[in-house]
């Protein structure tokens, strides 16, 4: 949510805070605020630009509404009624616009007589040079100490954020690491430009690793952030000097973007260090900065809890319990945080599965069961209240070749699913295939294959696209020979683990998410285990003046945070995993093309612990107490 300056208020209800008089008929009007004889209407000044010391000092600006008669021109700006498009730039009183503080942008201004209006374009640059509250002793100065002549051989590294990312406005907590160069002390970071003029001076605020963290303010943040929802992208520029200014090196610039809309619904994930636990954050919340646990083993003795899905309205969560070859589930209500359904072996409790997917309207959900014990190789459904298991989809598994990773379109209609080549636990296998079933008529209909097994390939975690046109998944290289299989290419913890896309159609061609795949220049591999991609749950506008759309998923990976190490892991990978979250350009899957943007790190979590299983739905449902 928004919030709305209040004398804007007049502005989004298209009220006039002041009202425009005057006389400037012809003498025959019998209306007041009408004209007769007005042929056109022209407004001045033109596309305009304007600047706001952010913080500081608003803008205004006069504006003329000129009309053209049969017999000439004339000042008629009394009669007109001025606004803008987007009432969070600023508001007019009478004929004077008035900005806001801390924001700027483009936005359009349209002047109204009669039945005539008249637009032009306005662009509001927000100007800032702030000190890094985070910095000891930067100088008052500081501005004038990059004045020295250019140094290549202080030259600083700007390491994260990745270069071409985009990012939801209300992403805070972003950092921003760099490599301070040789010699220098004093550092200017800016963000620029055709609407957004900010610097920051700063020291070496958190050093790392032989670099430095820095961190936008809150206010620093929403400068840049509001200012840019869904326009050009900011140019980072970082020098380094010393406290003398001797010499001034400056490092190779990164592009940043915004999208134009938040991100938003609730995300809930998995983290497996020390305690485990299901943990979750709301996008909506103005005032929670860090997710929050949601449940842990303490909810059904010491057993652990994981591999959870979540219904797409939040209110229902399935999990397994105890890892491979238990099967055992726990039914949740989350607003209550009870038990749907008895947790135990006996006849009453849910029936076994490793893997879930919820139909989106949360009746029901699919599951699978590899593990010891099976009978039932295919997909299954599963009653969403009872967990007790009610159909078996025939066809698409067997003892051989299981079914597995199943996963719901948004229509309720397809189901994309893993199929085996090499059996092993639901955790673990290999050579799998990406297949889908649909719901026809007379049922669900024999499968398709999306991407077919191949030799030294292993493809896994399918997951349906929010417009349900296409699907993401894993897909990891298989060494040539050697016992590494079982910890390279067991769709488990693989280093080797990239994204792809595909239609959601047969015989399509997959499509290499390679923006999103590729590595930090902190990274010294480019094997980052890119692993288990799951959707945000809704479409977003990309920019404010187009019908381009754009998606959000996450996705885990042991790549480097920047400067930050990734946590530790465990048996199969000791490298622990982070969530990283992506945008994407839906429309570029249906031109064959790479529909994703650089990745960055979800700052919500705890980056000390290895968090991965990120599930989304569309809100974060309150616990009952």
């Amino acid at each position: 949510m928004r919030l709305i300056p209040i004398t804007l208020l007049a502005a989004l209800l298209g009220v006039s805070l002041y009202a425009c008089s005057g006389d400037d008929s012809d003498g025959t009007d019998t209306d007041p605020n009408s004209i007769d004889g007005l042929k056109s209407l022209s407004i001045e000044p033109a596309d305009a630009v304007l600047e706001v010391q952010a913080g500081k000092t608003p803008s205004e600006l006069v504006y003329k509404v000129i009309g053209t008669f049969e017999k000439g021109q004339r000042d008629i700006t009394g009669k007109a009624t001025l606004s803008v498009d987007n009432p969070f730039l600023g508001g007019f009183q009478a004929a004077t616009f008035h900005s806001v503080l801390n924001q700027g942008g483009t936005t359009t201004v349209t002047a109204k007589v009669d039945a005539l209006s008249v637009s032009t374009g306005l662009s509001i640059k927000v100007r800032a040079a702030v000190k890094d509250p985070a910095s000891n002793n930067v100088p008052d100065d500081a501005a004038a100490r990059f004045n020295g002549p250019a140094s290549d051989s202080r030259k600083p590294d700007l390491v994260y954020p990745n270069d071409g990312v985009m990012m939801p406005p209300n992403m805070r907590g972003q950092e921003v690491h760099f490599l301070p160069g040789t010699g220098n002390t004093l550092f200017e970071l800016s963000f620029r430009n055709s609407v957004t003029d900010v610097t920051v001076y700063l020291r070496c605020p958190n050093p790392l690793n032989g670099g430095c963290i820095y961190q936008p303010e809150r206010t620093t943040w929403a400068w840049l952030a509001e200012t840019n929802r869904g326009g050009e992208p900011l140019t980072i520029t970082l020098r380094g000097t010393d406290d003398t200014g001797s010499a001034v090196g400056t490092a190779d610039t990164l592009k940043l973007s915004f999208s134009a809309e938040d991100l938003t619904g609730g995300l809930y994930y998995w983290t497996t260090s020390g305690a485990t636990a299901i943990m979750r954050y709301d996008f909506t919340s103005w005032t929670r900065a860090t997710s929050e646990k949601y449940v842990g083993p303490e909810l059904v003795g010491t057993n652990c809890i994981g591999c959870h899905a979540l219904s797409r309205d939040g209110k229902k969560i399935v999990a397994e319990a105890n890892g491979q070859n238990d099967g055992r589930l726990v039914l949740l209500d989350v607003g209550r945080k009870e038990l749907m359904a008895p947790f135990g072996t006996s006849s009453s409790s849910p029936d076994k599965s490793i893997f879930e997917a919820w139909d989106p309207d949360g009746s029901q959900y699919a599951g699978v069961y590899a593990d010891s014990g099976a009978t039932d190789f295919n997909l299954m459904l599963f009653d969403g209240t009872t967990g007790k298991k009610k159909a078996s989809l025939t066809g698409t598994g067997s003892s051989t070749s299981p079914a597995n990773h199943p996963d719901f379109a948004p229509d309720s209609k397809r189901i994309a699913y893993v199929r085996m080549g090499v059996k092993g636990t639901n955790q673990r296998f290999g050579k799998g295939s990406i297949q889908m079933t649909t719901l026809g008529q007379s049922g669900w209909e024999a499968p398709v294959t999306l991407v077919p097994p191949q030799d030294g390939r292993n493809r896994y975690y399918p997951a349906f696209s929010p417009d349900g046109s296409f699907v993401v998944y894993d897909e990891s290289t298989c060494p040539t020979s050697g016992s590494s299989f079982e910890k390279n290419c067991n769709a488990d913890s693989d280093p080797s683990a990239k994204l792809f896309a595909v239609k959601a159609e047969a015989g399509a061609t997959p499509i290499d998410m390679a923006r999103a795949n590729a590595r930090g220049k902190r990274d010294s591999t480019s094997q980052l285990t890119n692993s288990f991609p799951k959707w945000a749950p809704f479409v977003y506008k990309r920019d404010k003046t187009s019908s381009a759309r754009l998606l959000w998923f996450t996705f885990s990976s042991t790549r480097q945070f920047g400067l930050r190490n990734p946590p530790g892991g465990g048996d199969e990978n000791p490298r622990g995993t982070l969530l990283w979250l992506s945008a994407v350009d839906p429309d570029a899957v249906a031109r064959g093309e790479d529909p994703s943007y650089p990745a960055f790190v979800l700052p919500i979590q705890d980056i000390s612990t290895s968090n991965h299983i990120a599930q989304w739905t569309t809100e974060v449902v309150p616990v009952i107490n």
